[in-house]
């Protein structure tokens, strides 16, 4: 009958008697790789192999790198198609690199000298020795570890000597001749790609007017019309505002261009300009206050800036593209200023966790560790985990491993109880310090103490279960319990007491009921011999010796 439960042992009762019984533990699924159920449905793994609910994690005691994860092994890495090696850090190439190559980075050969190519698969070295007119002399081809392009000849060890069309240290740039003009490029031979916006032609000469220069104007430049005389305006489209002509004699040449922008002409040259104009026609804009930073102003408090690098009314507001995240000021063009005992990085990206995560943690939010909590937790991933945890006021001290106090527990998870004077005849350590003995055969802090049952009487000594060991001076039996005689009592006396007979009064007496007893004395020296007989001298007889034999012969005298 069970009377007591406990996840490994039920108190039950056999033979009247109370017993710990260990319970079958039941894991499921069942433990896997060498794992021990150690109560239901918990495994205790070998730590060093695997981890996991059912020991089915693979561990590695160091990192895959590269992007490798640990498996599916133990200390083994499953490294990506780029990375072999034990740790994923020796570079592959494919196909691997000939000629004594070395792989350096994935798909990445370093040739020896005379070889190249993606694989180091051509020589760089002439494959033959030219023999000059039957002499012993060997004309080596020039030596270049990278090929000359696009016609070129190697003509001196890595120097090229290129066609009309191609230049530089290998022969890949294209030559334009006559050369790009205004900021052109060339892309092929005697092809140039000109800014599209401003110059045209087949070098870059013909400067572009985006608006039709009218009345027979000219376009001299990018957006600069070159008027007739009689016409003004930025594409020739007004004719002067003053048709005057200054005689030359007096010094005043006449003017080329009208007042704009509400301007008025007041002389030769000489334009009084409203308060937003400026310039020799009110042909500038006035920005109050300035434009900054570079910024042109492009109509009357109105500035135009770069706008990769600055932005707002006066140009006085940096630009950072990408832009600051989380609540990161645009200080300078590009330049991010972060709140930095939360943010840190170009764009205030990364988050900042003081003290810094430990144990490979991950700092994923400011002041937030993201732990392994298969084997960290706490807030800087800094308390290792145990799984199962460890008991009765063990320390987890390394991941798995619990540090326990070791002169009351034991252990993987400090479950076992420490008694530090073992228990003896099979008793068995309960609690730290506290054997539990088989209480019909032992007893005592150890179970050391012999138990007999009954008890052993008269001082006698229980010497080992049952057995009772007698002071046999004065006792006897199995647990002591007869009085010893000695010598022995006689004439079926009882032995009482140590030492003690108690006899049959009637019959005998004496300390051993050794003397026989005559209920009427024995007379004139007579002995009893025997309870009830009395032994007469010569003369006398009767019962008790009181009848003299010859009592007539005194008559007869």
């Amino acid at each position: 009958m069970e009377i007591a439960q406990h996840p490994m042992f039920v108190l039950a009762l056999q033979d009247g008697r109370a017993v710990l019984v260990k319970q079958a533990t039941n894991c499921t699924p069942s433990c896997q790789n060498g794992g021990t159920c150690v109560s239901p449905n918990n495994c205790s793994c070998d730590t060093t192999k695997w981890s996991g609910t059912v020991c089915t994690t693979p561990v590695c005691s160091f990192n895959c790198s590269n992007g490798g994860t640990c498996g599916p092994t133990p200390q083994t890495c499953n490294c990506t198609s780029q990375w072999s090696g034990t740790d994923c850090t020796t570079p592959v190439c494919s196909p691997t690199c000939q000629n004594q190559g070395t792989c350096v980075a994935p798909n990445n050969c370093s040739c020896p000298i005379g070889y190249n190519g993606s694989i180091c698969q051509s020589r760089t070295i002439a494959s033959f020795l030219e023999i000059i007119q039957n002499e012993l002399f060997y004309v080596f081809s020039a030596i270049c570890l990278i090929a000359c392009n696009h016609g070129g000849s190697c003509v001196a060890p890595n120097e090229c000597n290129c066609t009309t069309s191609w230049a530089g240290l290998l022969c890949d740039m294209p030559r334009c001749n006559p050369s790009c003009q205004n900021g052109g490029v060339c892309i092929a031979p005697s092809t140039c790609v000109c800014d599209n916006t401003s110059w045209t032609g087949s070098i870059c000469l013909t400067p572009i007017c985006s608006i039709t220069c009218m009345n027979g104007g000219t376009c001299v430049g990018p957006n600069i019309c070159q008027c007739v005389k009689g016409y003004t305006g930025d594409r020739c489209q007004q004719p002067l505002c003053n048709p005057i002509n200054y005689d030359d004699t007096i010094g005043y040449l006449a003017p080329n261009a009208t007042c704009q922008n509400g301007g008025t002409c007041i002389s030769p040259y000489n334009c009084s300009c409203t308060s937003s104009w400026s310039g020799t026609y009110c042909q500038t804009p006035i920005c109050s206050p300035v434009c900054i930073n570079d910024g042109n102003c492009t109509a009357p408090n109105v500035c135009t800036c770069n706008t990769t690098q600055w932005n707002g009314s006066l140009c006085e507001i940096p630009v950072c593209n990408p832009s600051c995240l989380n609540n990161g000021n645009c200080t300078a063009p590009g330049v991010c200023t972060c709140d930095t005992s939360q943010w840190n990085g170009t764009i205030c990206e990364t988050p900042v966790c003081t003290p810094t995560c430990e144990n490979n943690g991950n700092c994923t939010s400011p002041g937030v560790c993201t732990c392994d909590t298969s084997q960290w937790n706490g807030t800087r991933c800094e308390t290792p985990v145990c799984t199962p945890t460890c008991q009765n006021s063990g320390n987890c001290t390394s991941p798995g491993v619990c540090t326990c106090d070791t002169s009351q527990w034991n252990g993987t998870r400090c479950e076992t109880p420490v008694c530090s004077s073992p228990c003896q005849n099979n008793g068995n350590c309960t609690s730290p310090g506290v054997c539990t003995c088989d209480t019909t055969q032992w007893n005592g802090t150890t179970c050391e103490t012999p138990v007999c049952t009954p008890a052993c009487q008269n001082n006698g000594s229980c010497a080992s279960p049952g057995v009772c060991t007698c002071d046999t001076s004065q006792w006897n039996g199995t647990r002591c319990e007869t009085p010893v005689c000695t010598p022995t009592c006689q004439n079926s006396g009882n032995c009482t007491s140590p030492g003690v007979c108690t006899c049959d009064a009637s019959q005998w007496n004496g300390t051993r009921c050794e003397t026989p007893v005559c209920s009427t004395p024995c007379l004139n020296s007579g002995n009893c011999t025997s309870p009830g007989v009395c032994t007469c001298p010569t003369g006398w007889t009767g019962l008790d010796c009181n009848t003299c034999m010859y009592s007539n012969f005194y008559d007869k005298i």
